[in-house]
């Protein structure tokens, strides 16, 4: 999964000149780029995506997360939480600022993040999310 707000305008630029809505496509960039229906809609998609995967690997929804290299000073550092859906998720990992992201799963379902916003714009920042039991949850807490 792939969150990337000028990838997302990019690809909606060349829909709207391929249907005759935009006459190139900076004109179809400035519309998807002003078109905040179109990042709702993309965010849902990629939310509710996740949510799927995030049932099939643990349905329990208690995770444990470690990043490395985040923001300026690359710090590093962990968090145990609980997430029902894909929002929750993304919301208890990132921070809260503009980020462009890739969601990647290894072969043994752990979930890896490659994060970049304008405290790490190199996507350096790096998150690595397990499942977690009830029982690590609760120690952790």
């Amino acid at each position: 999964l792939i969150w990337d707000t000028c990838e997302i305008a990019v690809d909606q630029a060349k829909y709207l000149v391929e249907n005759g809505e935009a006459a190139d496509e900076d004109e179809g960039f400035a519309m998807a780029w002003n078109d905040s229906d179109l990042y709702t809609l993309e965010w849902e998609w990629l939310t509710e995506s996740l949510t799927e995967t995030l049932n099939e690997i643990n349905p329990d929804g208690y995770w444990h997360a470690e990043v490395a290299n985040f923001g300026w000073r690359s710090q590093k550092g962990y968090s145990d939480f609980k997430a029902d859906n894909g929002n929750q998720f993304l919301d208890n990992i990132l921070p809260k600022t503009d980020c462009t992201f890739r969601v990647f799963l290894d072969a043994d379902n752990t979930l890896r993040i490659q994060n970049s916003h304008h405290d790490a714009p190199a996507g350096n920042e790096w998150y690595t999310i397990r499942a977690a039991t009830e029982e690590e949850y609760a120690e952790a807490a």
